[in-house]
Formats: C-alpha cells, sequence, structure tokens
C-alpha cells in the first residue's frame, strides 16, 4: 500500500481507456447493459481510445493488459452495488492496479464515484446526499496540494469554489465524518473536495489516492465545457502508464448510439448498448 508512484512515459502517439458498462436496471430492448455515450465523448475529443469492457467478462487480466486506465461511469447506485458480478469487476481492476511496478489510472464518476468507496472501503450502503443541481466545491487543505489541482491555476481554482461550477444528479454520498470514521478510506485517499446537498449537508464530492492514481469524483464533469481540465488531468495519467494498445477501435466506429431509454430523466441523451 505505501509503494511510493513512480511512472515510465512509452512512446505511444496515442493512449486508451477501458469503460466498464453498466447492467441494466430493467428489461430494454437493446442489451443487458450500457455506457452512456457523453463519457465516450469525454475521453474521444481528447484523441484517446475507448475499450468498452463488459461489466460480466471473466477476462480481466486480458483487458488490463490492453488499456492505460480504467473508467467507471455513472448509473443507479443501489441496484448495481447488489450485482455481484460487476462490484467483483471492479474489485478485480482495483486489485491487478495494485500488482509491483504498475501505474494504472483508475476513474470514478458518481456512480463510479461509490463503486471505489464501495470496493476500498467495504462501505455497503450510502447515506441520502440529493444534489441534482449546479454547485461550487469546497476544495480541502488536501485538495490543494493535491495531483488533480496541481496543474490548475488559481483563477480556475476560484471559479470551482466561488461559482456554481459542477453539474451533480446524486441521491446518495458520504459524509467527511463518515470518510474519516472509516480506517480504509482514511487510509488509501485524501478528500479534495466537498459539496453541499439540498438539504445543506456537506458530502465528499472528490478523493484521490494518496499512494495510487485512484481518482473519484460525485458529480458530473463530462456534462460542462468549463471543467475540461478534469479529463485532461486524466488523459495525463493514462500517458503514464507502460501498457500498449495496439488495434483498438473507437467506440462509435463500432456500436450506434440510442436514446437512453431506461433513464426517464435522461430520455434525451445517448448511450451505447451491449448484448
Amino acid at each position: 500500500m505505501r509503494s511510493v508512484i513512480r511512472s515510465t512515459r512509452k512512446k505511444q502517439s496515442f493512449c486508451c481507456v477501458g469503460i466498464l458498462t453498466i447492467p441494466h436496471s430493467k428489461k430494454v430492448k437493446q442489451g443487458t447493459s450500457h455506457i452512456m455515450k457523453a463519457y465516450v465523448d469525454w475521453f474521444e475529443e481528447r484523441g484517446v481510445r475507448v475499450l468498452p469492457i463488459p461489466y460480466d467478462t471473466k477476462e480481466h487480466e486480458v483487458y488490463f493488459y490492453q488499456i492505460n486506465g480504467l473508467f467507471i461511469p455513472g448509473g443507479e447506485t443501489v441496484y448495481i452495488l447488489k450485482n455481484e458480478t460487476f462490484v467483483d469487476s471492479v474489485t478485480r481492476f482495483v486489485e491487478l492496479s495494485f500488482q509491483k511496478g504498475e501505474y494504472f489510472p483508475i476513474w470514478g464518476t458518481c456512480f463510479g464515484f461509490q463503486s471505489l468507496l464501495h470496493v476500498i472501503g467495504d462501505i455497503p450502503s450510502f447515506q441520502r446526499h440529493p444534489n441534482h443541481g449546479v454547485t461550487p466545491l469546497r476544495i480541502t487543505k488536501e485538495g490543494r496540494h493535491s495531483r488533480m489541482f496541481a496543474s490548475f491555476t488559481k483563477r480556475y481554482l476560484h471559479y470551482l469554489e466561488a461559482y456554481p461550477s459542477t453539474s451533480n444528479n446524486n441521491e446518495y454520498g458520504i459524509s467527511p465524518r463518515e470518510f474519516e470514521d472509516n480506517p480504509h478510506l482514511r487510509r488509501f485517499f485524501h478528500v479534495v473536495t466537498t459539496s453541499i446537498d439540498e438539504n445543506g449537508q456537506e458530502y465528499v464530492s472528490t478523493i484521490e489516492g494518496i499512494y495510487y492514481p485512484v481518482y473519484g469524483v460525485q458529480w458530473h464533469p463530462e456534462r460542462q465545457n468549463t471543467t475540461g481540465q478534469f479529463v485532461d488531468f486524466f488523459v495525463s495519467e493514462l500517458k503514464k502508464n507502460k501498457h500498449v494498445c495496439k488495434g483498438i477501435p473507437f467506440v462509435r466506429g463500432t456500436v450506434q448510439a440510442h436514446r437512453c431509454v431506461q433513464y426517464p430523466e435522461h430520455k434525451n441523451l445517448h448511450c451505447y448498448f451491449f448484448s
């Protein structure tokens, strides 16, 4: 756990990220799992190749060495955390990333953030912290010295704190006290930012691994043009990984996007569906 983060840049003209598919909570015509198109676009607009990884794969190690990092997207917390197959896949990739000599970035957004807390902190469930608006961040002392914020200008950090800067769509979360009371989370992560929910309660909104390049945000940076610095940071982390990803196609070149019919609140958005 206390290995020092080291990395070796490799000569490769592009990098690639694996995105774990999200199992459906109910039957839809377009298959058994999906990835929201916004997540794919977030990376492809930066020239990153995206490899969809079936949540029920048994080939975790094969996928692991084909990608430079893993992205765990959003989804329905209560349902998906009960899906042992999905949780097992997250656990396996996290374990593989801890291997000696590896620098394997992992990023979780919204439910992906919670899945990392579930796996690393052994948290069985989360408390209600509803937030469905655009709100500012509260940057912690550790956040100001974090790897994630190291390249951000003072002006941009001020924007994140002083203005409605982050898009949120969560029902659940974890309070700073709950976080600190969990020895696994306290030893593994720094809390980078907190946010205030619709009930005026503070919850953890951004985290960063202390000894490993594992990151999570409770909010949605992929939904705003003003938060591209976060994907730029993660892409810079992907480029530090040693794996060589050959022949991985763009998702949009092999799969057609359809409306996200499984999310009534996102019926105007598009998803990639997988059988």
